[in-house]
């Protein structure tokens, strides 16, 4: 999903819930806010806590980036980037 001129920060919440994981999820896209319109970075961030997931997602997405959603053995991982780059997943 990114291209490979992006490069792409990692936020690890493994360990927190909401509504502290989205307090740090929320910090880190507002301080790469720029970089992230601009579809120069990425953000992935990681959480073992489900009800976090559609949280973190739900303000990606009202913030106007686009959000991907996978399921890792024991953790998910989500892709925020730039909506013109992403495909809004």
């Amino acid at each position: 999903m990114t291209t490979p001129l992006a490069r792409t920060e990692e936020l690890d919440l493994r360990g927190q819930v909401c509504p502290a994981a989205l307090m740090h999820a929320l910090k880190r896209m507002n301080a790469l806010r720029a970089e992230l319109s601009s579809g120069a970075v990425a953000l992935r961030v990681l959480t073992e806590n489900r009800e976090s997931v559609p949280t973190i997602s739900e303000a990606a997405r009202n913030m106007g980036y686009a959000v991907a959603v996978d399921r890792e053995e024991a953790h998910y991982v989500l892709l925020v980037e730039s909506a013109a780059k992403g495909d809004g997943r």
